[in-house]
Formats: C-alpha cells, structure tokens, sequence
C-alpha cells in the first residue's frame, strides 16, 4: 500500500493524517514514503516529507487538470475504497463454514453376559456363554459332560468374565465391535500364554465375541487349533433335545476317550 491509498484509507475511515513541515526535534531521520507511480512527479530538491497525497495542495505536484480533475478523482477513489472494506467487512462477518462430519455407524447393543471358561488338561479350552442371574445347574451339566469322557481326573483352571467388564451408569453404552475387540483379544493372548488343540465355543455370545475368524461351519482350524461351535450349557438345560446331537460331535472328535457302547 502506497501513501496515497493509505492517506484514502484513513480519510474515508475518518481519521485524520498529520504531516509535519519540519523535522521536529529528536524525530528520526525522514525517509520517502512510497508514493503511486504513476500519479507522483518526483521535484528535485523538494521537501522530503510529501503533502497529503488526498488533498492534492502543492502546486509543484500538480497541473491545472489534475486540480480540475481531483474532486471527481477522490469521489471515485471513495467509492472503490468503501467498496473495498465492505468486501473485507463482509468476509470478516461471513459465518465460518461447517464441514459436515462422516455419520459413522450405527452401534449394536450387547445385552450383559457372562462367560464361563475351563482348561481340562492341556489341551482343551472351554467357554461357555449364559445370561447372568439364571439360576441353571450349568455346573452340574458341565462335570456330567466332562466324566462321559473320562476327564473327570484332569486338572481344571476356571475363570469367569462378565461383559460389560465394568457397569458405568453415565458413560456411553459400549457396543458389540468393543464386545469382540475384548474377548478376542483375551483368547489370543491365552492361547498364546498357553496353547491348546482344541477350542470350544458354546452359545452365540462366546461364538461372536470370543471366535478370532469367521465361523462357516461346525469345526473351523485357527492357529494350529479346532474352534468347535456348540449349543450353550443354558441351552441344553432349556432344550435337552441338542444333547443329543452333541454327544455325537463329541464322540466323533475324541474317539479314543468317550465310552464304547
């Protein structure tokens, strides 16, 4: 911006400019303001401070048509200028663009569940999944399953864990993508802690959540291990009729240790 639009800036906002005539005392030294370059006539040996290049007052500066013509100039200038800081207002007051966020998916709810999990020997891994609360004799059931194929004497490790893993009445409900993050991840890493042949997978929670891959048939290969999908402990109790479905599976995978007829 050179000094004259400056000094027509300033005009139309209404401010007044002061241009000493003289060096006042203890004022820098003066410098040549930047003037437009096709409206100045530089003079030599004129006064290094300029007049206000708005009022146009130095005749050394001016022909008779430029002071002919500097009413109509200064009245076009103003009305470019006010339509210059209009535009500026109008940009600083236009309200601020919102970008529409992605509408992300929509959550599935997990009703609350509990899932039981035994380690018979070294080689299986139970999970067994049922609603909590249900007063069922899944324990019974499961020892009943467990001495029909002579594993009654093996050693057993059993854990419990309940989803949600902690009950927080004010935050947000965690849904079923959290549910299967959780407890596959908890069956990788036990099976890694602790290998074993063969996996178990009993009811719909245990087989959606706890399954590492995607289950297409009754007995699926993961990481050197059977994945198995069963009817839950709850199931069988509620529905006896998939007893005995199941004891053929069973039969079948572990020929060498259920009882001969």
């Amino acid at each position: 911006m050179n000094e004259l639009q400056r000094a027509e800036y300033l005009s139309v906002l209404g401010i007044s400019s002061y241009v000493p005539r003289f060096v006042l005392p203890l004022a820098p030294s003066p410098r040549q303001a930047k003037l437009p370059p096709a409206e100045a006539i530089a003079v030599p040996g004129a006064d290094p401070f300029p007049s206000s290049a708005g009022l146009r007052t130095n005749p050394l500066l001016q022909s008779a048509e430029q002071i002919t013509t500097a009413p109509t100039q200064r009245a076009n200038t103003t009305v470019r200028v006010l339509k210059e800081i209009s535009a500026l207002t109008g940009e600083t007051q236009r309200p601020p663009t919102t970008v529409s966020a992605p509408i992300a998916s929509p959550q599935k709810a997990v009703k609350p569940f509990v899932l039981n999990t035994w380690r018979i020997g070294a080689e299986v891994l139970v999970i067994d999944s049922h609603e909590p609360g249900a007063a069922l004799p899944l324990e019974a059931l499961f020892n009943n399953i467990i001495r029909a194929l002579f594993w009654h004497q093996l050693p057993r490790q059993q854990e419990r864990l309940h989803w949600p893993l902690t009950e927080n009445r004010f935050g947000p409900a965690e849904d079923a993508s959290q549910a299967r993050d959780t407890f596959s991840s908890w069956l990788e890493a036990s099976c890694a802690r602790l290998p074993v042949k063969s996996i178990w997978l009993m009811g719909s929670e245990s087989q959606e959540f706890c399954s590492p891959i995607a289950l297409t048939q009754t007995i699926s290969e993961w990481n050197g291990a059977q994945l198995i999908t069963m009817p839950s402990l709850s199931l069988l109790l509620q529905e006896p009729e998939h007893k005995g479905p199941l004891w053929k599976l069973l039969r079948s995978r572990y020929p060498a240790e259920t009882r001969a007829e």
